[in-house]
């Protein structure tokens, strides 16, 4: 039986906010080091910026990139970051239990990001510091002139003000792993207050409050609660985190407490993201109601991914030492692919996310030091979304087979969301299935007969690019499995497959 999906130009879910799809730079492991930075690289520009990774970001086009952390924040000293590099201190990293030399610092990430691209998300420390540094930061990046803070920037050779607009008051700060970590109530008021501070400094910026590090704490979703009901007026997003792995779902730094999901049960796991974006969402409307505002609270889900177990041992306190250095099979990709779509179906709420993370450690893009860059297949869907999920969202009413676990019911073999760019109506599915699927969409809007289907498949769920063979999945433009017939659009999708189909309007 195909899967009918009905469309309506006049029902539309939202608007696609351009920061939906972006990334994120931590210093942790080999993000930086060797990853995104290396001096002494072939490929390496005059400021130390590998090439080859930096083109392999600009194609992504993503809308925002957040830095520096991630937990690195809770113990981050911005101003060790800034001034000569050879007059900075090199320090403890305790988060990851690295050694931080700080070469990489502030105005350089600026810089590299002027390359990129992109929009800044930074992450203030409210876990060791407080208002003061918030504010100051504020002042050091965004005021034009004329204070201490500023003239310091200019001194530093950075004439004009960097103007981030986006700002994270600190991060996971209810987790049992967070240098500083606070209760609910008084992360709150502090977060509250460091906003008004940073508002205060420019009035222009918007703030991202904590929410629950994952859902599987206890803790969820009452620190959500409880957090925003101190902040609400002051903040303009409420930040989700979440990562999903197969075997491993409670403590992601030990090895697996259970046995690994099959495949159905592994790529029904995106319902979990679902479920969270909802009940976060409820959450924010019942403190709204609570607080008695007009206001809705959007959501920042800054942090997402897939997960799995390290490739590369981590040695405490060495330089650049990998944390998470992971390859990511088909299917792995396929659920990340999902993780996607359940984040695009609520463009209305959620206006900014970060997947994390997007060099070396559950990455994007792999490096060699000294060596050579190549990318895991969720690049491509990356790729896909960061690009082409541009306008509105449409509301999709589906019907189509389904199959269970015994941890999921009625999962659709079929994921999809449909988008209309203004130009285009842009499909992206999943297909779940072992079998080939054939979908109708059923619409209001008339076609020019232009099709373009992209397709990320693999003969073997466990493919993976490696430094041998980095393009072993890559995606393909394939013909003859999209037609049309006046308002209606009938697809073929392959087994175990991403598609993006773009249709002329």
């Amino acid at each position: 039986m195909p899967t009918t999906i009905e469309i309506n130009k006049q029902f539309k879910i939202g608007e696609i906010s351009p920061r939906l799809f972006g990334s994120f730079i931590e210093h942790m492991g080999s993000v930086v080091y060797t990853g995104i930075y290396e001096p002494d690289h072939p490929d390496a520009d005059e400021h130390g910026f590998r090439q080859d990774v930096l083109n392999k970001i600009k194609a992504l086009n993503l809308g925002i990139i957040r830095y520096p952390g991630g937990n690195f924040t809770s113990g981050y000293d911005w101003t060790d970051t800034i001034g000569p590099i050879e007059q900075r201190k090199t320090k403890l990293e305790l988060a990851w239990r690295g050694i931080e030399p700080n070469t990489f610092g502030l105005n350089e990430f600026f810089k590299w990001l002027k390359l990129v691209g992109s929009e800044p998300m930074m992450t203030i420390n409210l876990g060791t510091k407080g208002i003061d540094d918030a504010r100051n930061i504020v002042e050091y990046c965004n005021f034009p002139e004329g204070t201490y803070w500023s003239d310091l920037r200019k001194s530093h050779g950075v004439e004009q003000p960097h103007n981030v607009k986006v700002w994270c008051l600190g991060n996971e700060l209810d987790g049992h792993w967070q240098v500083g970590r606070k209760t609910a109530y008084e992360y709150g008021r502090l977060a509250n207050e460091s906003s008004k501070a940073m508002k205060l400094v420019d009035d222009s910026i918007e703030t991202v409050l904590v929410g629950s590090s994952t859902p599987k704490l206890a803790s969820y979703p009452e620190w959500d609660r409880v957090s925003l009901e101190q902040a609400y007026e002051t903040v303009d997003y409420l930040a989700l985190h979440n990562y999903i792995d197969r075997c491993q779902d409670e403590d992601l730094s030990k090895k697996a407490p259970r046995e690994p999901d099959d495949t159905p049960t592994y790529l029904a796991r995106s319902i979990e993201f679902d479920k969270q974006i909802e009940a976060v969402i409820a959450t924010c409307d019942y403190v709204k109601a609570l607080v008695r505002s007009d206001k809705t609270m959007y959501l920042a889900f800054d942090e997402w991914n897939v997960h799995n177990f390290p490739e590369k041992e981590h040695q405490d306190f060495e330089l650049g030492s990998p944390v998470d250095w992971c390859h990511f099979s088909m299917e792995d990709t396929l659920l990340f692919a999902s993780m996607g779509l359940s984040i695009l179906r609520r463009a209305d709420r959620i206006k900014i996310t970060c997947q994390s993370l997007l060099v070396n450690t559950i990455p994007l893009i792999l490096t060699d030091a000294m060596g050579q860059s190549w990318c895991n297949p969720t690049y491509y869907v990356m790729k896909d979304l960061s690009n082409l999920a541009k306008g509105t969202v449409l509301q999709s009413v589906v019907s189509g087979s389904v199959y269970n676990t015994d941890s999921y019911q009625n999962v659709p073999f079929i994921d999809s969301v449909v988008v209309d760019s203004g130009t285009e109506l842009i499909c992206f599915v999943v297909n779940r299935s072992v079998k080939e699927e054939k979908i109708i969409v059923n619409t209001t809007f008339n076609f020019t007969g232009e099709i373009v289907h992209s397709e990320l498949t693999s003969q073997n769920l466990n493919d993976k690019n490696t430094r041998e063979n980095p393009a072993c999945v890559q995606p393909k433009e394939v013909k003859g499995r999209v037609s049309l017939a006046n308002q209606q659009i009938e697809i073929t999708v392959a087994p175990y497959s991403w598609n993006t189909i773009r249709i002329g309007k």
